[in-house]
């Protein structure tokens, strides 16, 4: 038995290498009973063939969303203020409305 499982073992080990083993995981794993995910357009995600060109691409993708989460405050804080001085000139109106009106 000692010997009989470092045969196997190293059978499995050259099929696997050899190719002769297909291993895959699911596509897909679901945890939990809520809504399933939408499926992830992965038709812009670039080819690497290295794991330095994969880091890379990463490293842009993580600058790319610090960026836009910068000029997502930066148009909210600019919406804020749009808001302010539109209910800001909707009260002098309501003023002058009232001044006039008598």
């Amino acid at each position: 038995m000692k010997k009989g499982l470092p045969l196997v073992a190293g059978v499995f080990l050259l099929s696997a290498h050899a190719g002769c083993l297909n291993v895959q995981a699911p596509e897909r794993v679901y945890v939990g009973g809520g809504p399933q995910p939408e499926n992830v357009d992965s038709s812009r995600v670039p080819q690497t063939r290295t794991h330095e060109e994969a880091r890379a691409e990463l490293a842009k993708a993580y600058r790319q969303i610090q960026y836009l989460e910068h000029d997502n405050q930066r148009l909210a804080r600019k919406a804020e203020d749009a808001k302010a001085k539109k209910e800001e000139a909707e009260r002098k109106y309501e003023k002058l409305k009232d001044k006039y009106k008598d």
